[in-house]
């Protein structure tokens, strides 16, 4: 496998089985895993144009990052990780004891989890999995981890209609005959044909309906349907029973779909829990400071290893594993 090969697989540039194929190369020899993640940092570095040309680049991240540090309010901090210093460290980690038990390439399996009398389909995802479900229609679903998707064997005439708990992205097939309809908790998602994300798991204090292309309604009991735009996202508060619209990055919301975690400003108690959900462990914040901390970063398909390794680097967080559980303090004197 070239480099040239390789950039095109970093850059997304394949077709399915091209990407299978380098994958299956990728894990073949840790010397193939270990030139993968070269050409990456390579590539990585590349796309920044700020970078000193200076060998010993991850001491100037971090001593970005200190100076960062001291210029924010002590309320909160907000933790950057550059992903150029990821990419690059994870060349020396070690997997130890937590492995990634999520495929880079999803699975697409025909099966399914249960087939109710009702006719309905339910399908479960348990912690660190993800599936791709393809409907009756055409559509096609990614379902995160520990979620779950209902849906039944044959659509009727005049509406197609799923129920979803967890996380799931869309990529529905147009027919303006036939409306696609998403419950979730205590709002409808209304589509003809379109692509987007929506994360409703059952613990989590708000519902997240984030449009990429096309268009979507949200119904909210009798109340006015609300019309999302691309790259808009609707967050309702369930306890505060309110709804509010914000303009994102819609592809950074859906990154978890091809194995990256985006945070942009993330209460440390979230990306915890986005955590535990993808690498299927138990993560404990032992510190009443770190509650308060907000992160800024990417993973890349990178293993819980690398990730704790990284949370050390860019903050004042360590972590020890005892007993197959994470514990999280601050190191702050």
């Amino acid at each position: 496998m070239n480099k040239k090969q390789l950039v095109r697989y970093i850059k997304n540039d394949m077709d399915a089985i091209e990407k299978r194929k380098t994958i299956e190369w990728i894990r073949k020899h840790p010397d193939n895993h270990k030139k993968f993640n070269m050409v990456k940092a390579q590539y990585i570095v590349s796309t920044f144009k700020d970078i000193p040309n200076n060998p010993d680049s991850n001491s100037f991240f971090f001593e970005r990052f200190k100076n960062s540090i001291k210029k924010r309010k002590p309320k909160r901090l907000f933790l950057y990780a550059c992903a150029s210093v990821i990419i690059m460290l994870s060349v020396l980690w070690n997997q130890g004891s937590f492995e990634n038990s999520t495929e880079t390439i999803v699975e697409t399996p025909q099966q399914i989890n249960s087939a109710h009398s009702d006719g309905s389909v339910h399908f479960t995802t348990k912690r660190g999995d993800r599936k791709e479900i393809y409907l009756p229609d055409g559509s096609k679903i990614v379902l995160n981890a520990e979620s779950q998707l209902i849906y039944p064997k044959e659509f009727n005439d005049s509406l197609r209609e799923v129920t979803l708990i967890g996380e799931a992205f869309f990529d529905i097939k147009r027919n303006i005959y036939k409306p696609f309809i998403v419950n979730s908790n205590n709002l409808k998602i209304k589509v003809l044909g379109t692509s987007f994300n929506v994360k409703s798991y059952d613990g989590d204090k708000k519902i997240e309906t984030t449009l990429v292309t096309g268009k979507v309604e949200l119904i909210k009991d009798e109340e006015t349907p609300i019309v999302l735009a691309p790259s808009q996202k609707a967050v309702f508060y369930k306890k505060e029973n309110k709804l509010e619209i914000e303009k994102v990055y819609s592809h950074d919301v859906v990154a978890w779909k091809d194995g990256r975690l985006i945070f942009n400003k993330t209460p440390l108690q979230d990306v915890v829990v986005d955590l535990e959900r993808k690498y299927n462990v138990k993560i404990n914040i032992n510190s009443q400071k770190l509650l308060d901390y907000e992160y800024t970063g990417t993973f890349d398909n990178l293993s819980i290893n690398e990730v704790l390794k990284v949370l050390t680097i860019s903050s004042p967080i360590k972590y020890a594993i005892e007993n197959k559980e994470i514990k999280l303090w601050d190191d702050i004197k």
